[in-house]
C-alpha cells in the first residue's frame, strides 16, 4: 500500500508540474506557475498541519479542501491539454494558446458539475427473491446498504445529513454500513456531530450494523469501534447476526491479513445468508457458501473517469446487481467520496434492497 501511495504522489507532482508550466506559458506570469505548483502539495501539507495545529480545525479543514479541489484540476487539465495538442495538429489554424486558455474555463465547469453530483447521493432500489419462506413473512425485508461515506474534513456534516435523509426516505427495516463510514479526521473533528446524527436521526425498524473498512483500520480500529458504538451502531467483525429470518455475516476488511475465512465465521445453519465485506475481493467465497447476497463497497466506482474503467476491470462492474453462481452480488458506488470532492462518470448512492419471498 505504501508503494501505491508513493507512486500516486509522484504522478500527482508530475501532473501539478505540467499544469504549472501550462499556466506560466498561457499567462506569461512566472509567479502564477509557482502558485499552481504549490497548490499541488497542499493535501500533503494539510496532513502535517492537522497534527501540529490541534486547535485550528477550521483552518486546516479549509486548507485541505482547497488542495483536494485542485487535485481534480490537475487530473483533468493535462487530459484536456493532450486532446488540445492532438486537435491543434490537425487544425493548425487554431492557436494553441487559445485552445489551452479555453481549458481554464471548461475544466472548472466540468468539476463544478462533478462536485454538485458528489454531494447529492441518490436512493436506489434493487429487488431480490429468496426461496426461504420465512423471509419477509407478510412483507418484504427492506435493507438499507450504505458504504464509503468517509466522514471527515472533506465529507462534512452537511453531506452526512443528506445521506441520512436518503436512509430515512427508504424507511428500512435494517441499516447496514459497508465500511469506510469514518475517515481519520472524523475521530478528531466530527466526533460529537457524528454521534448526534447517527444516533438521533437515523430511523429503522431493527438495528443499525456496520463492518470495518480499510479507512477505519488506517484511523485506528479501537478508536473507530468506540465512536461507532457510542453512536449506537453494532459492529460486525467476523460475526453473524440473525434479523427477521436473514443471517448477516460481517467480515473484517482484507487489509487485516489475519481475518477469519468465511468457513470460520459461519456455523452452517444460516438461512438467507447476506455477506457484507468492504472490499469486493471474496465474492466467489460467498458464492461457494451459498450466500443469497454479497454486498461490498470500497471502489467508489472509480469516482472519476477514467478510473472507473480500471476499477471495473479489477473488481467487476460497480452499481449493477449480478449473479456469481447462485449468489447475488452488488458492489455499490458508495455514498460519499475520498480525496477530490468530485463524482464524474457515476452517481453516489444509498441502496435500498428489498428481499421478498419467492412466489
Amino acid at each position: 500500500m505504501a508503494i501505491v501511495f508513493v507512486l500516486v504522489a509522484i504522478l500527482q507532482v508530475l501532473a501539478g508540474y505540467f499544469c504549472a508550466k501550462v499556466v506560466q506559458y498561457v499567462t506569461k506570469k512566472a509567479w502564477l506557475g509557482v502558485l499552481a505548483m504549490l497548490f499541488t502539495i497542499v493535501p500533503v501539507m494539510s496532513i502535517y498541519l492537522k497534527k501540529s495545529l490541534g486547535h485550528c480545525e477550521w483552518f486546516t479543514n479549509g486548507f485541505c479542501y482547497l488542495g483536494y479541489v485542485y487535485l481534480g484540476f490537475i487530473l483533468y487539465f493535462p487530459m484536456y491539454c493532450a486532446v488540445a495538442f492532438v486537435f491543434r495538429k490537425f487544425y493548425k489554424k487554431v492557436r494553441l494558446k487559445k485552445l489551452l486558455s479555453a481549458g481554464f474555463v471548461l475544466i472548472p465547469i466540468l468539476l463544478l458539475g462533478g462536485y454538485l453530483n458528489a454531494i447529492n447521493p441518490r436512493l436506489k432500489t434493487i429487488n431480490i427473491e429468496s426461496n426461504y419462506r420465512n423471509v419477509g413473512e407478510s412483507s418484504d425485508l427492506k435493507i438499507c446498504f450504505v458504504s464509503d461515506i468517509h466522514v471527515g474534513c472533506i465529507n462534512t456534516k452537511h453531506i452526512f445529513n443528506r445521506v441520512v435523509d436518503c436512509i430515512n426516505r427508504a424507511n428500512p427495516d435494517v441499516v447496514i454500513f459497508g465500511g469506510d463510514v469514518l475517515d481519520i479526521e472524523a475521530l478528531k473533528v466530527y466526533e460529537k456531530t457524528f454521534v448526534d446524527i447517527m444516533r438521533d436521526k437515523i430511523t429503522s425498524k431493527y438495528d443499525t450494523y456496520t463492518v470495518i473498512g480499510n479507512h477505519e483500520i488506517y484511523a485506528g480500529v479501537e478508536d473507530c469501534v468506540r465512536l461507532l458504538k457510542k453512536a449506537g451502531v453494532k459492529i460486525l467483525i467476523d460475526k453473524v447476526v440473525e434479523v427477521k429470518g436473514v443471517s448477516i455475516a460481517g467480515r473484517l476488511d482484507r487489509t487485516v491479513r489475519s481475518r477469519k475465512s468465511l468457513s470460520q465465521i459461519l456455523s452452517g445453519n444460516e438461512k438467507n445468508l447476506i455477506v457484507v465485506d468492504h472490499t469486493p475481493s471474496a465474492i466467489e467465497e460467498s458464492a461457494k457458501h451459498g450466500a443469497l447476497l454479497h454486498l461490498s463497497g470500497h471502489t467508489h466506482g472509480g469516482q472519476t473517469f477514467p478510473m472507473n474503467l480500471l476499477v471495473n476491470y479489477l473488481f467487476g462492474p460497480t452499481g449493477d446487481l449480478r449473479k456469481v453462481q447462485n449468489t447475488h452480488a452488488y458492489i455499490t458506488y458508495g455514498a460519499g467520496f475520498w480525496g477530490p470532492p468530485y463524482r464524474i462518470g457515476n452517481v453516489p448512492e444509498v441502496v435500498l434492497i428489498k428481499i421478498s419471498r419467492h412466489r
